[in-house]
Formats: C-alpha cells, sequence, structure tokens
C-alpha cells in the first residue's frame, strides 16, 4: 500500500476517478467514477456481468486496476491486496462466502486479526468477541462450531459478523441477503442503520430493488462496466431503476400461475435422510412446487435425495413404477434433473469454457463412436447460451471469468439442451439481476407449460410465493404444512415454520462438540491402537516390554517423527514433500565429511551447514511451487530425482565416518531415553501449541483449506507455501543427522524409506490429504504406530519385505477413514453406507 499527498478540499470517506479494469476477453470496468460518503448507505445496482463485483474487489484491494485513482479519507491510495484495505478501514462480505470450512466460526471472524500476543491467540478473547458480532446480527451459531458443518444462511451471517469484526470505516455488501430468511434480513438492516448513524459508509449491492430502495441513501447504476449515473433512492421507482439498469422498461410481474394440473408424474413416500424424516409429497405435471421454510430445515436434503443423493429410507414413484435412485446418473437417467444453490462448487468447472460446461452431460448424444460431433456440440450450446443471453466475449471463456448471474445461465443452459419430466432448482436466481430473474421466471414456467414437473426453493418468500403453484413449509426436518401459492403470504409461510426453531440450540450444541472430535478423533484412536498392540504383542513375544526394546523404538521414532512433521506442514497446504527422504540420504553423505573428525569446520558450523543443505532444499522446492506455479507434486519430484543424484556424488557408496564424539552427542540419552526423541517430542509440543492456538497455525489451515477465502482476510498464502516447503527441508535435514550419528557414515540410501513413511505417518494421524485438517498428536502416534507396527513384525518374525505391504495398506486405509475434507463429505460417506446396507437388506428381502 502505498499513500501520496492527500487531495485538496474536503473530501467524502472514499472517491474512486477513472477506474478501468481488463480481464482477458473481457473489459470489466471502463473509466467508472463513483463516491461513498461518511454515514451514508450507497447502493450498487446493475444486471449480471455490470462490473460491480468487479469494483468492489479493486476496492477491497483483491483486483488491482489498469488506471485510474483511490481515494480515501482524503488520500490517494494504492490497494495491493486485502490486508492494505483493512489498514485503510475496508471491509467487504462476499456474495459467494468465503469462510475456511476446516476453521470454526471465531477462528473464522478473527482471522487475519486475532487478539493476543504475536505467537499465540487469546482464544477466549477471540470468542467473546464472535459472540459479540454474532448477536448482532442475530445470528445463535455456537462459535466453536466448524464453518463446513453451516448451512447457507449460517455462513452468509458469519461473514457479516466477520466484516463488523473489523470495525471498518467502509463497509462494502455484495448481496449479503441472498441466503436471510426476511427476519434475519431486517436484523441485518437494523444494524446498518445504526452503523450509518455512527458515521460508517457502506456499499450495498442487491438484485433486490425493494430492499434497496427501502435501505439506500443514494443508488449508483452501473451497465456494461460504465457508470450510468447516480440518484437519490427517495422518489425513484423500481421501475425507473430497472429501465436505468436495463436500458428500456422491464416488467417485474410473475408469470402466471397453472390453470390446471397434469397427472402425478412425482410421489415421494416416507422419504429419509440424514437431515429429513418421513417427508411425503406429490408432484404433477405443470406444476411448480415450493419448498419453503427456515434454511436447513430439510428442503435440500428432499430435493437431494429426489436426485439419488443421500436417501436412507423411503420409496419414489416416477409415473407410477417404483424407482431406486443411488446416484445421480441414475437420476438423470430417469429424466430427473437438479441445479443446486452452489454454482461454483457442485456445477460449474472453473477452469474450463462455457461451452465445456454447457456441454459436458451431453457429449454421449453427440458422437459417433468414440468421436464427438463438435459441429452439433457448437450449434447447440451457441444456441442455447444466446436464448438465455450468456454475456462473454466467446463461449470459449472461463466459466471463472463471468459474473455470478451469468454462470448461473451457463448452469441453466446445460439442463435446458436435454430432455428432462422432473427438474429440481435450488435457489435458481441467487445472485441473479433482475432482468434475468424474470427471464428465468418465464423460462421455469415454460417447462412446466410444457409438461415437466418441477420443484423450486428459494429463501426469497416473495419469489417462492409468486413463481409457484404450491408450497411445502418445512420444520426440523419434516413437512409441516401445503400452502396453496395463491393464498400463501409471507407470514403465513414463516408462521408454519416456527417449529424450526425447536430444538435447534441442541442440534448446535451437538455440532459443537462434533468440531473437538473430528480435530481430536485420529489421535485418539491412535493412541488407543497403539496401547491395544503393545498388550497383545507382550503376550506374544517375550523381549517385546523391556526398556531396551522401547528405547530402541524411541530412537527410531525420532527421525521418522521429525521428518513427518514437516511433510505435514505441506500436506496441510494440500500439497506434499517428496524430496524428503533424498534430503535425508545426502545430509548423510555431507555430514561425513562436515562432520568427520578431520573436518576443518568446527562441529556447530558442520550441524549449520547441514542444516542449511535441508533448507535451500526447502527454498528451492518453495520457489519452484510459489514462484515458477509448477505443481507441488511435478515440483518436489523433480528435486526428488536432483538431490538423490547429489547424494549418490557425495557418497557413491556408504561410507567415511562422523566423528564419536558428536555421534554420541546426537544420540545422548537422558535416563535411557535418547536425547533425539526428546527433541522430536518438544517439537511437536511446541508445533501442537502453534496449530491449536499460534497464528502460523490458523494461517496453514486457512491456506490449505480455502486459499481464497485466506487471501480475502490478508493472508499471505504464497508466503506461508514458501516457508512450508523451507521448514519441510530443515526438519528433513535434522531427521538426516540423527540417521547419520546413528549409523555413523554416510549413505545415499539412508533416506530411502522416509518419503512413503512421512506421508504414511502423517495420514495416518488424521491430517487430510486434500489440505486444512490434521493435528501435530496424530502426526506424531502415526510415525509411532509406523515404528511400533514394524518392531511387533520384527518381533513375530514377519518378513520385512511384509512391512512394505502393511505400510501401503495403513496408507490406504488411513486416506479411507481421515481423509474426507469435510464434514459434509463424511456425511455423504455415511449416506452411501447406509443406503447400500439399506438396499442390500432389501433385496435380500430383510426389513432395513
Amino acid at each position: 500500500m502505498t499513500l501520496s499527498t492527500p487531495v485538496a478540499g474536503k473530501a467524502p470517506l472514499l472517491v474512486v476517478s477513472g477506474i478501468d479494469k481488463r480481464f482477458p476477453g473481457v473489459h470489466a470496468l471502463k473509466s467508472v467514477s463513483f463516491d461513498v460518503r461518511r454515514g451514508e448507505i450507497h447502493a450498487l445496482v446493475g444486471e449480471n456481468g455490470a462490473g460491480k463485483s468487479t469494483l468492489m474487489r479493486v476496492l477491497s484491494g483483491v483486483y488491482q486496476p489498469d488506471s485510474g485513482q483511490i481515494v480515501v479519507d482524503g488520500q490517494s491510495v494504492v490497494l495491493r491486496s486485502p490486508a492494505d484495505g483493512f489498514a485503510l478501514g475496508l471491509a467487504m462480505v462476499y456474495q459467494d462466502t468465503r469462510l475456511v470450512p476446516t476453521l470454526d466460526v471465531a477462528w473464522n471472524i478473527a482471522l487475519g486479526h486475532e487478539p493476543g500476543g504475536a505467537v499465540l491467540v487469546d482464544r477466549a478473547a477471540m470468542l467473546a468477541t464472535a459472540r459479540a458480532v454474532l448477536a448482532r446480527v442475530a445470528c445463535t451459531v455456537d462459535p466453536a462450531r466448524l464453518a463446513c458443518d453451516l448451512n447457507r444462511a449460517e455462513m452468509q451471517q458469519v461473514e457479516i459478523a466477520r466484516a463488523l469484526a473489523r470495525q471498518a470505516k467502509l463497509l462494502i455488501l455484495d448481496e449479503p441477503t441472498s441466503a436471510l430468511t426476511p427476519t434475519e434480513t431486517e436484523a441485518l438492516f437494523a444494524i446498518l442503520r445504526e452503523l450509518r448513524a455512527a458515521g460508517t459508509g457502506i456499499v450495498f449491492i442487491s438484485h433486490r430493488i425493494p430492499e434497496v430502495l427501502a435501505l439506500a441513501d443514494r443508488i449508483t447504476v452501473m451497465k456494461d462496466g460504465v457508470n450510468m449515473g447516480t440518484v437519490p433512492a427517495s422518489g425513484t421507482t423500481p421501475d425507473a431503476l430497472v429501465a436505468m439498469m436495463v436500458g428500456r422498461p422491464v416488467g417485474l410481474a410473475y408469470p402466471a400461475r397453472a390453470e390446471a394440473l397434469g397427472a402425478p408424474v412425482l410421489r415421494a413416500e416416507g422419504l429419509t435422510t440424514l437431515g429429513a424424516s418421513d417427508v411425503s409429497f406429490t408432484l404433477h405435471r405443470g406444476e411448480i412446487l415450493g419448498f419453503g421454510g427456515v434454511q436447513g430445515a430439510g428442503q435440500q436434503d428432499t430435493a437431494r435425495a429426489v436426485f439419488g443423493m443421500g436417501r436412507v429410507a423411503g420409496q419414489l414413484f416416477l409415473d407410477g413404477r417404483p424407482i431406486s435412485l443411488s446416484s445421480p446418473a441414475e437420476a438423470i437417467a430417469e429424466g430427473i434433473i437438479y441445479v443446486p444453490a452452489d454454482r461454483r462448487g457442485e456445477s460449474l468447472f472453473g477452469v474450463h469454457s462455457i461451452r465445456e460446461n454447457a456441454a459436458l452431460p451431453h457429449l454421449g448424444d453427440w458422437s459417433r463412436g468414440p468421436f464427438l460431433d463438435t459441429a452439433i456440440e457448437a450449434v447447440e450450446v451457441d444456441r442455447e447460451a444466446r436464448r438465455l443471453d450468456v454475456k462473454a466475449p466467446d463461449w470459449e471463456t472461463q466459466v471463472a471469468n463471468l459474473s455470478g448471474g451469468n454462470q448461473q445461465k451457463v448452469v441453466f443452459a446445460r439442463w435446458f439442451l436435454g430432455q428432462a419430466n422432473v427438474f429440481v432448482f435450488d435457489e435458481p436466481t441467487q445472485g441473479v439481476d433482475v432482468e434475468t430473474k424474470m427471464e428465468l421466471y418465464r423460462l421455469i414456467r415454460a417447462l412446466a407449460e410444457a409438461g415437466a414437473a418441477v420443484i423450486v426453493i428459494s429463501s426469497d418468500l416473495v419469489e417462492l410465493i409468486g413463481l409457484t403453484d404450491r408450497i411445502l413449509v418445512f420444520a426440523d426436518g419434516a413437512v409441516v404444512a401445503d400452502l396453496p401459492s395463491a393464498d400463501a403470504s409471507e407470514a403465513s409461510v414463516i408462521g408454519a415454520a416456527v417449529r424450526a426453531v425447536r430444538g435447534k440450540a441442541g442440534r448446535a450444541a451437538v455440532r459443537a462438540g462434533s468440531a473437538f472430535w473430528s480435530r481430536q478423533a485420529a489421535p485418539l484412536i491412535l493412541a488407543a491402537l497403539i496401547v491395544v498392540m503393545i498388550i497383545g504383542t507382550g503376550f506374544v513375544a517375550p523381549y517385546f516390554l523391556t526398556s531396551r526394546n522401547f528405547a530402541s523404538m524411541a530412537g527410531q521414532v525420532a527421525p521418522l517423527a521429525i521428518a513427518a512433521l514437516g511433510q505435514m506442514a505441506t500436506i496441510l497446504l494440500g500439497g506434499i514433500d517428496l524430496s524428503v527422504g533424498p534430503t535425508i540420504s545426502l545430509i548423510t553423505g555431507v555430514a561425513s565429511y562436515l562432520l568427520a573428525a578431520d573436518s576443518p569446520l568446527p562441529p556447530a558450523l558442520g550441524l549449520l551447514a547441514c542444516l542449511g543443505i535441508g533448507a535451500a532444499v526447502g527454498a528451492v522446492n518453495g520457489a519452484l511451487i510459489v514462484a515458477l506455479r509448477i505443481p507441488d507434486l511435478v515440483a518436489t519430484l523433480a528435486t526428488f530425482s536432483v538431490v538423490q543424484g547429489l547424494a549418490l556424488i557425495v557418497r557413491p557408496a556408504p561410507g567415511g565416518t562422523l566423528d564419536p564424539t558428536v555421534a554420541a552427542t546426537i544420540l545422548y540419552r537422558w535416563f535411557g531415553v535418547p536425547a533425539a526423541f526428546v527433541i522430536a517430542v518438544s517439537l511437536f509440543l511446541l508445533a501442537g501449541a502453534l496449530l491449536a492456538r499460534g497464528r502460523i497455525g490458523a494461517r496453514l489451515y486457512a491456506t490449505g483449506a480455502s486459499p481464497d477465502a485466506a487471501e480475502v482476510v490478508g493472508i499471505a498464502t504464497e508466503r506461508v507455501r514458501f516457508v512450508a516447503y523451507l521448514f519441510s527441508g530443515v526438519m528433513a535435514a535434522l531427521a538426516g543427522l540423527i540417521i547419520a550419528a546413528r549409523i555413523g557414515s554416510g549413505d545415499p540410501q539412508a533416506g530411502s524409506t522416509f518419503t512413503l513413511a512421512s506421508v504414511t505417518a502423517v495420514v495416518v494421524g488424521g491430517t487430510s490429504v486434500f489440505g486444512g485438517s490434521g493435528t501435530a498428536s496424530g502426526t506424531f502416534l502415526g510415525a509411532a504406530l509406523i515404528i511400533l507396527l514394524q518392531n511387533v513384525l520384527n518381533q513375530l518374525q514377519v518378513s520385512a519385505y511384509w512391512q512394505y505391504v502393511w505400510t501401503g495398506v495403513l496408507t490406504l486405509l488411513a486416506v479411507g477413514f481421515h481423509g474426507l475434507r469435510t464434514a459434509s463429505q463424511r456425511k455423504a460417506t455415511l449416506q452411501r453406507l447406509r443406503q447400500v446396507i439399506h438396499f442390500s437388506a432389501r433385496r435380500k428381502g430383510r426389513p432395513p
């Protein structure tokens, strides 16, 4: 961030002048000027792709403009990162929530500005702050719950609470009400009015015109990256504002409801999932059936069950015949389509083009043998994309470069290209501009008029009532009311759903407890397994339960645990360091020269030189990954080969001798316990404290679980990644020194087993291979289990070759047991297992 001289004269809180921003194939902002005053709510509206979110990302430091000036408090500034924005008092709430799924709510709120010292945080103060800001937004979520356990409305509330915790003088909110109920929305508006009265400047982006007119002081309209003008909210009508947005008058009426319904198409009897129980309903041809109620009350679970995901019990009938759906592929084959609410996470492939995303489910229909008929693909995608008015330079544009509304159009285009009997839309117009909403409403109604049956889930009650023919109201996982839409009102739907509040506190308490269990499950299970193995082996191996044997195992655990600690740092980031083993081998060879009795270097300098070599290997890995953007696997595979070659050059064959005094110092024992083991335990205790209560731990978890979420709170994710690989190299070097002292010489193959063993220790210890989740205690116990298993097999006189087999099997089992990244994935796995048990029992004629 850089500051220039203050702008002369009294200035508003924020002034933007001539901002220009281009992306590949898209001119997103065209000389935009904009200002926000103190104590003002300034609404920013426009169609999807108008440039609203891009402008706000420029103001929050996420994007850097190609040209133009930003003035804050009378000073011209350059924002190079979100951290610069935070330093100036600018905070943003994103439409697509940016929470770290593997951190709890309190950590997410405090992330980037945690209370406490330079190393450890003040957890009590963090929780207190979280409770205070959550209460301000009328959110009852337990601050100790993991973010991955929240529903979309709760995530949105936590995002808003995080921004409030920053005490920003300029607060930017991008579609903050898109996932909130009317009650939650009104609570938010009350907070925004309080902030306005206190002098805070607020930028409010929304496609919901009535709430913009009710809340804002001034409204700026954008279209195609250009500021079309700013008007006072008072005296402006919805029709005038929409006409200003799209350049012509647009009707805001919902399409007419069905006059008569056709025959039943889909019938559910006793449909049960982990989030809904005993749901029954009938869906007719030509009908649009709404699922309403407080978010998380079972609507989404029921919709997913219709699509073959998560059904535990119950029966579905399609056109009168029973169908058994155990996967989305089977549902699609039956003509049932589901459009999820999370388009980024569940619908679209961001790095692929519009054409590729839209065409994906239909490639088999457009192929001749093994070859795709690209001409048909191009014509079909072009027709549907044009009909939905997807705004992009061409259909080869990456979906990630589109606005949220245009991304939603691509999802619709995908499924409108084919034929289906039943359509399930989950929040179909979330983040979509007014004109596109009207068009999507007409398209959804046209599907029904053409004979399809449609289910719509929406948290916008006005939309739900206006678009549907009938509404099923969900509460606590059950259908509590069936209301004709023509007679429904917001009050009647919410009134029918009040029972959803019951049991909410109890569920929150259970989930809070599960947050602790999700972290500590692996270490506790491993500890129990180790105890069982020790007791069991003691009965069959007479020399196992001896102090000498345990001291020997402790000496073997130390280098593996230390190497695994470094490996854990990289795997927490979703990466891997394949150069660990060769680095250990190289260090043993170098140590045989630098730590020999005739070495010209003092032992202390020799030790530092060895650690420096490990740091150099780690730095090279980090530079390849961060600076050159080479994937972790490829980068460390390359250094694996290079470092192994260097190890062979240094010591082509085992040889050399370490100074006996140096070796004895490294292998020193305190009361029979190897000093190396004590050092390893100390390192892991420190690492455990830093991961659980340290700033570095939160940054590792955040960068590994969600780099986007980490970056928007000001975390330098590239620096975190570089330091992790540097640390891994140092830990490998330290392990190499212990190995060198133990064998007393240099050996180019000394570390050959450590790469696999270190990865196994980390994964067995519960660290997710996808990153963002794991504990130091789990990794240490994972290393101990590997050494214990080897010792047990030796005691039982099992061939050393079988030890490789068991290590591989242990890795696979650990990945299967611990490797799922989020609670939702673990929940999905459990649902799938229950489905298998249920259907297997049913086929055998037994009660499920």
